[in-house]
């Protein structure tokens, strides 16, 4: 069951790692420029931060295991659509499937490792799970290099299709569904408790639809109804959740200064992430003309480093507090991309990849403590909507970080255009150093059943 759900699980991550090294494919075989073949990454985000909020409420009142195994195959469904996809818009419907069915299997995974394993050896098994995705999204970019390198960007869609049946045919093996569905029904008395938020829902996906619509580099007509609808829809929002007995997110939660700084830093992190995963692939294979195995590589040292270092950045939050990894991960990010906003510096393949490690390293260090802040600073009983709210509040991070580099190299992809790119990041960077002082300077101390997070420097 274990291999059924860490399956399923590190299909969202893969197909967001993988993908980075295989844009310049997809603008080669359709004649796209890279401000249009970023919302291939920008959709994905976008449409999984609208989806997550939903996920795990429908998982309670409909069964995780059957949530998990619609999700799974959605999935698959999706990825063959994407390897026979013979126009872009096709591609990015299959990109929007995915994201939504990746959702659902994203947080109906967990539940279901919770669900099966032995109360006694549960920690174990959510190490060996976390584990498993961790490790599948650092190797994401060398193998999709590889993969790209020797059959076409359409492979890392094939790959997707075994994997998820492999998901399925786990589950539905290993997991019986009467162990299942009594966890749904010990969920779904807590659920009646706590009703969904159909209006905060629908508006909250609306203002996730209207940011991406305003946040896109081609300017039209509908760009300008979205901007102006932008604060006015937030507003609604804001004053219809204050209202709710049940709010799909609160807003009371920003009142706590540790929270708010946590979801910012979150944010201007993804933002990094995600443009460094856009400027490094065209960098490589369209200016230094280098393979994409060799743009793969590259990018490892943002997954493969920041995994290596996580621990150690957790380890020393719990002894000094979460303040200080966090601004000096951070710093130590912006230290990593100054040096490519020369031009001159950014002119090898070797020198990019030094600074991507660099940049996995601040990640890796300011992570698991930016996540552990977050959390402590709500009660246990608001860690549900707490935990919604942050990765929301990643992924659309992801999705700016994404359009801003898209937008920058939209007349075409040059030297400069990238180091402005890497300049830009590298000044988000040192804002979330500077927000990441809200956060505690001393640890507080979890509760005695309080289970450790993980913050992944993959999304």
């Amino acid at each position: 069951m274990m291999l059924g759900a860490a399956s399923g699980a590190i299909l969202v991550p893969l197909n967001t790692t993988m993908l980075a090294v295989a844009l310049p494919g997809v603008m080669a075989e359709f004649g796209l420029g890279a401000d249009t073949v970023s919302s291939l990454i920008s959709l994905y985000l976008g449409a999984v931060a609208i989806t997550l909020p939903v996920s795990g409420s429908l998982g309670d009142r409909f069964g995780h295991r059957r949530l998990f195994m619609g999700g799974v195959v959605l999935f698959g469904l999706s990825s063959a659509i994407a390897v026979g996809a013979h126009s872009f818009i096709v591609l990015q419907i299959a990109r929007v499937f995915q994201a939504v069915s990746g959702a659902f299997v994203s947080t109906t995974s967990a539940a279901l490792i919770r669900e099966a394993a032995p109360p006694a050896r549960r920690g174990e098994a959510f190490g060996i799970f976390d584990l498993l995705v961790s490790a599948s999204a650092a190797a994401g970019p060398f193998v999709g290099g590889i993969l790209v390198g020797a059959f076409g960007w359409r492979s890392l869609f094939v790959v997707a299709v075994p994997v998820a049946a492999i998901a399925a045919l786990s589950v539905g093996v290993w997991l019986r569904p009467a162990a299942s569905e009594r966890g749904t029904r010990r969920q779904a008395g807590a659920a009646s408790r706590r009703p969904l938020d159909p209006v905060g829902l629908l508006l909250l996906g609306m203002l996730i639809v209207v940011f991406l619509v305003a946040l896109r580099p081609v300017a039209n007509w509908l760009q300008g109804v979205a901007a102006l609808a932008l604060v006015p829809l937030a507003i609604v929002f804001v004053r219809v959740e204050l209202r709710a007995a049940h709010p799909a997110v609160d807003p009371r939660l920003f009142a706590a200064r540790p929270f708010a700084a946590a979801v910012a830093g979150v944010f201007g992190n993804t933002v990094v992430l995600h443009g460094c995963f856009f400027l490094v692939p065209l960098l490589v294979e369209r200016l230094l003309h280098e393979s994409p195995t060799t743009s793969g590589l590259v990018l490892l040292g943002i997954s493969g480093v920041g995994a290596l270092v996580a621990p150690l950045g957790g380890r020393t939050s719990d002894l000094r507090g979460r303040r200080m990894p966090v601004a000096v991960g951070m710093l130590v990010i912006a230290a990593g991309l100054a040096p490519l906003a020369i031009p001159a510096l950014a002119g090898s393949s070797l020198t990019v990849g030094l600074g991507m490690a660099v940049v996995g390293l601040g990640m890796g260090v300011a992570g698991s403590p930016r996540q552990a802040a977050a959390f402590e600073s709500v009660g246990p009983d608001r860690v549900g909507m707490a935990a919604g709210t942050y990765y929301t509040g990643r992924y659309l991070g992801g999705v700016v970080g994404v359009t801003v580099a898209g937008s920058i190299l939209a007349a075409g992809v040059t030297a400069s255009g990238v180091s402005l790119g890497f300049g830009i990041l590298a000044a988000v960077a040192l804002g979330v150093a500077v927000i990441s002082l809200g956060l505690p300077g001393r640890a507080v101390r979890p509760a005695p059943d309080a289970a450790p997070l993980a913050d992944s420097v993959i999304d």
